[in-house]
């Protein structure tokens, strides 16, 4: 038996030698990719689930912490004191079929309201914004199942504050099969009415009027850059006839609306277009349809006649709206479903050496040379070993195709011949830079 050990061992050497082999780290698993590129798999052990998750929101960062605010109707609004991310697109009918599916397949238990309230029948059978079908009856023989219908890039609507906030909650424990959607980013417990606010340590949220007000207008550069009338990157009123051009969006413009270009409304014609369509009009950070599509629900409260509301922002297929001094600030209740109101989501900014909880595995490619060269080397596995870790030599740029995330600062190990060596690394902006290694460490 200790001779077929000790020939275990002598292969294994050999592998780990070659570069083959890896071993788990404690954030994560370090793994070898195929030959065209090298690996790393972080796990975010903050997560309440380290599940892949099953929906990523693509993200932009919004800077220029502290920034000027605009007077509009007497109102300072737009200045935010910290940097933060926020959605590069509304959530899309695909993504919310996806939490659908996750978290709302029973509607037959204590929770069933909360259940039931997550789908409404009319993102099917609107036709100017369907949408999502469901199948079954939510029971444990035949749950309900949900299925996009047409184009599932395109915004939902009919859609709550409550159920935004679900979907946050899910968002932050990990976008997983059953992830917990009562708490999280806020303490519901069931509600479905009632004004909550978020809670500290969010990780996605839905914005502050503020925090969209600034991703949608602000300039940015500084913070006294000012800001564009108009979520296009333009003192102009958009156009609405063609989606290759600059300055243009999906709204009601002067009775006319974007997609059938006719000033009368059909009730088989779906008027929605898939999220980022208008190619070409980005706002000044990165976002897409803040001036368009749907409006969107904010986490700002305000008093109304009718109780409390929830801000909301941007134009709609059949709403204008888009310059930043409308007269009177859009409004719904949060309990609401409208056709032309759907939301995007803000998270947590990727501070210099900060924690940050993510969810899911977060993919990263580890390339050699400093973090401002154009076209830093990337290691794949066969070379890792080649090369050793100096104190910052190189530098491990953590980008998921989707989400645009880094994982927070941790400490995994990696194999030097026969032995581990502890590796920290750290976020600096948006890469995770290795901050020390013991000298000769090999990938």
């Amino acid at each position: 038996m200790s001779g077929i050990i000790a020939i275990k061992k002598a292969l294994a050497r050999v592998l780990m030698v070659a570069g083959l082999v890896f071993g788990p780290c404690f954030s994560g698993d370090v793994v070898a990719g195929d030959k065209a590129r090298r690996v790393v798999r972080i796990r975010n052990e903050s997560s309440v689930s380290s599940a892949i998750p099953l929906v990523s929101i693509e993200t932009v960062a919004v800077g220029d912490p502290g920034n000027q605010a605009a007077l509009v109707n007497g109102a300072s609004v737009g200045s935010v004191a910290a940097s933060y991310r926020i959605g590069k697109y509304e959530v899309t009918i695909a993504e919310y079929a996806a939490f659908l599916n996750a978290v709302a397949t029973r509607g037959d238990g204590a929770n069933a309201p909360v259940i039931e309230s997550l789908y409404d029948s009319r993102m099917l059978s609107d036709g100017n914004i369907a949408g999502i079908s469901r199948n079954g009856s939510g029971t444990a023989a035949v749950p309900y199942a949900y299925f996009v219908v047409g184009d599932g890039k395109k915004p939902i609507s009919y859609i709550t504050w409550f159920n935004a906030a679900r979907f946050a909650n899910w968002m932050h424990n990990g976008a997983a099969a059953n992830a917990d959607i009562e708490t999280g980013a806020y303490t519901l417990n069931g509600a479905l009415s009632g004004t909550f606010t978020k809670n500290a340590g969010a990780v996605w949220w839905m914005p502050t009027q503020d925090e969209w007000f600034k991703a949608a207008y602000y300039k940015g550069g500084g913070t006294a850059a000012g800001y564009w009338l108009f979520p296009t990157q333009s003192d102009s009123l958009p156009q609405n006839n063609n989606s290759s051009e600059s300055n243009q969006a999906n709204f009601l413009r002067l009775g006319v609306f974007s997609v059938t270009q006719s000033t009368t409304q059909d009730a088989t014609q779906n008027y929605l277009t898939a999220v980022g369509t208008f190619v070409n009009v980005p706002s000044a950070y990165g976002t897409f349809d803040q001036g368009g599509n749907v409006e969107e629900w904010t986490d700002s409260v305000v008093s109304t006649d009718f109780g409390q509301a929830r801000i909301t922002r941007g134009g709609a297929w059949n709403s204008g709206g888009l310059n930043n001094d409308v007269a009177t600030i859009p409004t719904a209740l949060p309990s609401d479903r409208l056709s032309k109101v759907g939301f995007r989501l803000a998270r947590a900014a990727l501070a210099d050496g900060a924690p940050v909880n993510l969810s899911g595995v977060i993919t990263v490619r580890i390339v050699r040379g400093p973090p401002d060269i154009d076209s830093p080397e990337t290691l794949v596995p066969r070379q890792v070993v080649q090369y050793s870790v100096q104190k910052g030599d190189f530098t491990v740029e953590a980008r998921d195709a989707q989400n645009e995330s880094v994982v927070a600062t941790g400490t995994f190990r990696t194999l030097r011949s026969d032995r581990w060596n502890l590796i920290t690394v750290a976020v600096s902006g948006s890469r995770i830079v290795i901050g020390s290694a013991p000298e000769g460490t090999f990938f």
